[in-house]
């Protein structure tokens, strides 16, 4: 009876450790999908203002303030996401990705669904674009770049294309986003995929079955 009680109280004492552990897993998940492309973002914006400070003011001051409402986004992003509490506009998000690929030099097509997607899918889309999108941005010599969701066929299906990608990559395991998001994705159904299409293109691909 006696080790019957300790197991009891053991659990007890397991489960809030448990549960600790999830949120701070959680926690450091959602910091790095959520905010760390958008910090990306706007150090790039950043780095393009520095650049145009000279020669182009005005072109400047507009990045500088794309990446001041950047940063107040951030601001309530992370509110939300010490709270639990995430939503993300996928419209949004494609609009204003599209805006800072067409920033840096990138030609940029967006094609949205004719179908309005339930809110907690545009938040996991979102968060796949901002990931796609920064890694075009950081790894990438794109010229062009397209981001399409489409519905069909009782699914959902993102991709995230662009003409940049190295003639010669020598194969690396996926980093720290990708595999995020591949965990992201996983938990709500879906699936990811990114490959290198020859001799330039590169294709990041999610799947989700619609409810």
């Amino acid at each position: 009876m006696l080790r019957a009680s300790e197991t009891t109280a053991a659990a007890v004492v397991t489960d809030p450790r448990r549960i600790v552990v999830r949120e701070r897993l959680r926690f450091a998940r959602d910091l790095h999908d959520l905010l760390g492309p958008r910090l990306s973002a706007i150090t790039l914006q950043c780095e393009l203002a520095h650049r145009h400070l000279d020669g182009r003011p005005d072109t400047a001051r507009d990045q500088l303030t794309q990446a001041l409402s950047g940063l107040r986004d951030i601001l309530e992003e992370t509110r939300r996401v010490a709270h639990g509490y995430h939503c993300l506009s996928l419209e949004t998000e494609l609009a204003s990705n599209r805006e800072l690929l067409q920033s840096a030099g990138v030609e940029t097509e967006v094609t949205l669904p004719d179908t309005a997607l339930p809110a907690p899918l545009q938040t996991v889309l979102a968060t796949i674009v901002r990931e796609a999108v920064a890694n075009v941005l950081r790894h990438s010599r794109a010229r062009r770049c397209r981001l399409t969701v489409a519905t069909g066929h009782g699914a959902v299906r993102l991709t995230v294309t662009n003409d940049g990608a190295p003639r010669t990559t020598p194969p690396t395991a996926p980093g720290l986003g990708l595999r995020s998001l591949t965990e992201r994705v996983t938990a709500v159904g879906g699936t990811l995929t990114h490959t290198r299409i020859p001799p330039t293109h590169y294709l990041l691909e999610a799947r989700f079955p619609l409810p």
